[in-house]
């Protein structure tokens, strides 16, 4: 009798057992889960400081298939690859089609961190059209390599402008040549076409005159009002500039730099088309570039905007001198309410370069 009561006892307690832990499973199952909050990418850097002797220009292949997340992530891992683990100081993207083109950064700051890379600097910029349907982004990137390839120094192009594709490749023809630079030296060309049809055709007349340049055609927007178009380059120089680390070239929009360093600016935005936006955008950027190393000499600026009111505030706003600097609009930019952003080269510790007339 007593044995039966024991058990009676246990399963007595067992059955409470067995309840409260009903309970607690219920009430879990009716608890909504915890949100997961996932860690802000890292702020990729306002500017970086390189050396000016080691310095290489890649770009990366237009692709045919993908979304643009899958593109972008393809694109950063090829210029990677070709690099081969060397540093990728600057990237410039250009992003065609409804995507977002704010994603770049993400990505960019993902993939830069799980390779456990150095961030470089970042410019992107929404373009009308790429040279394939499909391609949805092409990146630029300047990269520091382990070696001295530029013993002599670079001559930085600025924007080449000219009333259609042709005449704006002359005129960089012509400034090439003013510089004394070889076709053959000229390491980077990019061009802002009015109409990208004829893709093939415009690399093959790029490629034509410089050999050996990395090549980036882009229609820098949808509808253009006219066949207005910009070409820039880099190139090597043979010989250093006898007049100083930096000499800016006025007739030929051409900065000739032998300094040991410089420094590459990602895109500073302008929020409005009024002197005082374009100004806040200035001042920015001096001072992102001036907190790695005083700066004095522009190499290059380059203003990109959506109108012609932002491209005009930017031009009576800047103090840099006008054969450095280039005003170009396109599409878009990576915020919705920016009306023009400004990006720049310059070289630290550098007097102020007289401008010689060549």
């Amino acid at each position: 009798m007593h044995h039966r009561t024991l058990l009676g006892g246990s399963a007595a307690v067992l059955s409470i057992v067995l309840a409260v832990a009903g309970n607690a499973a219920q009430k879990h199952k009716n608890q909504e889960p915890k949100t997961q909050v996932l860690p802000l990418p890292p702020e990729l850097p306002k500017a970086l400081l390189t050396e000016t002797n080691t310095l290489d220009f890649h770009i990366s292949p237009l692709l045919k298939t993908g979304g643009l997340a899958a593109q972008i992530r393809q694109s950063l891992n090829d210029l990677i690859r070709d690099t081969r683990g060397e540093t990728i100081v600057k990237l410039r993207a250009f992003v065609a089609g409804a995507g977002d083109a704010r994603r770049v950064q993400a990505e960019t700051a993902d993939i830069f961190t799980e390779r456990k890379l150095p961030l470089p600097a970042l410019t992107v910029l929404q373009v009308g059209a790429l040279g394939q349907d499909r391609a949805q982004i092409v990146i630029e990137a300047v990269v520091s390599t382990r070696k001295n390839v530029n013993p002599s120094g670079l001559a930085f192009f600025a924007g080449q402008q000219g009333a259609s594709f042709d005449r704006a490749l002359q005129q960089l023809r012509d400034s090439v040549s003013s510089a004394r630079i070889p076709p053959d030296r000229v390491l980077t060309c990019t061009c802002f076409t009015s109409q990208i049809g004829d893709y093939e055709a415009a690399r093959s007349a790029i490629h034509a005159t410089f050999p050996n340049t990395a090549i980036n055609v882009v229609q820098a927007v949808r509808d253009p009002p006219n066949d207005a178009s910009m070409c820039e380059a880099v190139g090597q120089l043979t010989e250093a500039p006898g007049d100083g680390p930096v000499v800016l070239l006025k007739a030929s929009r051409v900065t000739l730099v032998n300094s040991q360093q410089l420094i590459f600016t990602g895109l500073q935005l302008s929020f409005g088309s009024f002197l005082d936006d374009a100004h806040e955008a200035f001042v920015r950027l001096q001072r992102t570039a001036s907190a790695l190393q005083p700066v004095a000499a522009p190499v290059e600026v380059t203003a990109f905007s959506l109108d012609a009111y932002a491209s005009s505030a930017l031009r009576k706003t800047t103090s840099f001198p006008p054969s450095a600097f280039t005003a170009q609009t396109v599409e878009g930019l990576p915020a919705i309410d920016a009306s023009g952003g400004v990006e720049a080269i310059l070289a630290p510790g550098v007097p102020m370069p007289q401008a010689v007339t060549r």
